[in-house]
């Protein structure tokens, strides 16, 4: 049970840290998706006397700009959905540290491991609501996110346990 345990600290930090720099990056395109949206629109670069000389051109970015707005809801992280992969970070942060406690309490022979069993569990069981969550707002997975996690895990769990 020692090792399930020590198993599931590793995972539930590279978790956190995952969704902490997923939301980043996506905080990081939906800011840059907006940028361009705004540079672009009527308000914007659009509105410049130069496009009266070229009103196809025009015609063309304008199209593209509203195709783009179009698509945004499918293609780039709303807010919501930002500020709800934010609480799943919070529930990690929390997780974790309710593991570390229980690792501790073990480690130091406050609990036996029956008890330090049956808490794992009840733990355990808190987090099917933020699976839910992280099914529906993290489809694919992102290879340079994911290595970053696991570097920032290791230095991690290096610096705090040896």
């Amino acid at each position: 049970m020692r090792d399930r345990l020590w198993h599931e600290i590793t995972q539930v930090k590279h978790h956190h840290f995952y969704c902490t720099f997923l939301i980043a990056r996506r905080r990081n395109v939906l800011q840059w998706f907006n940028v361009v949206i705004l540079t672009f629109s009527t308000s914007g670069a659009m509105g410049w006397q130069v496009w009266n000389s070229f009103p196809i051109v025009a015609c063309v970015i304008v199209s593209i700009i509203s195709f783009c707005k179009l698509l945004a809801p499918h293609l780039i992280p709303s807010e919501k959905d930002i500020d709800k992969l934010d609480d799943v970070v919070d529930f990690y942060f929390d997780y974790y540290n309710s593991l570390e406690c229980l690792w501790f309490d073990f480690e130091k022979d406050r609990i036996t491991e029956e008890e330090m069993q049956k808490r794992f569990f009840e733990l355990k069981n808190s987090e099917r609501e933020v699976n839910k969550a992280i099914n529906r707002l993290v489809k694919i997975s992102n290879g340079s996110i994911r290595d970053r996690a696991d570097t920032e895990t290791l230095e991690y769990l290096q610096r705090t346990f040896t």
